[in-house]
Formats: structure tokens, sequence, C-alpha cells
């Protein structure tokens, strides 16, 4: 399972949008055709496959809720996410909440991130690969390049 590439969608009026094919292809079938949708870092959204979202909330697990800060991460990210099953046509809803965090109105980016798949506004999309690129510098895309063998 892998997921690549960037497509572009648009929402229907009840804000549901299709599961790129190649996506939902990639999808292993023991996730019965169902992700789960919750808030990203960079104020977008994630979608997890099923098994790929047990596997977060085993590290979630793993930092306990003695500490406050651990109880509020966890918190900020389980609290908005949600099961999403798509339909016969590979659409899935994404909730009032959800969209308003995002600042998805209509157009969608859709963007596979290997085990994962980000949901972006175009415009937030654009405004933060330009944030980025005054924030990180060829040597660090280097390094990161030497890091993984690229």
């Amino acid at each position: 399972m892998s997921f690549t590439g960037e497509y572009h969608n648009i929402l229907d009026q009840k804000s549901r949008f299709s599961i790129p094919a190649k996506f939902r292809k990639s999808l292993h079938p023991e996730n019965d055709r169902t992700f789960i949708i919750t808030r990203g870092f960079d104020r977008n959204l994630i979608l997890y496959p099923l098994n790929e979202w047990k596997i977060v909330e085993e590290q979630l697990s793993s930092l306990g809720s003695i500490k406050s800060k651990h109880r509020t991460f966890i918190r900020n990210i389980v609290r908005y996410a949600n099961n999403v099953q798509f339909d016969s046509q590979g659409r899935i809803q994404i909730s009032d909440n959800l969209l308003e965090y995002s600042k998805i109105s209509k157009k969608i980016v859709v963007i596979g991130m290997i085990e994962k798949i980000e949901l972006w506004d175009p415009d937030a999309l654009k405004n933060h690969e330009e944030n980025i690129q005054n924030n990180i510098s060829e040597d660090d895309f280097e390094s990161l390049a030497n890091e993984i063998k690229f």
C-alpha cells in the first residue's frame, strides 16, 4: 500500500469528494473502504487507512496520560478523528468542523503521503509551501536526502 501523487478535486453540495481511484485501489482490503479523517498539523486534514490509524493510536497510547502535555496532545489528535467509509462512487464526506479548520470550501487538493493522504485547500497549500520555502534551505533538503540515501 502506497499513496503517491497529487490530485485536484471538488467538494459536492454534501461536502463529499471522490478519493482518487489510484488511492482506492491501493487501500488494503482489510481496511474495508474505511479511513480515519482528522486534523493535520499544517492546517490541513489527514486521511489514515484504518490499519495505519491503529499504529497512530498505539503510538499515542505510549505517551500515557499522566502528563498534562501528553493528554492535551492526544486529545487534540483524537477528538477530531472520524471514521469515514467511501461509497460505491469512491466519495467520502468531510464534517463541517474539519472543513472550517482546514479552510476547504470547494476546491480540494489530495496528496498521497505514502501511508496516509493529506487534504488541502489550494490557497492554504500554496501559502504553506511559500512559508516553507523561506524556512528550509537547500542544505536542509540535501541533509535529509542523505539520511534516506535518496
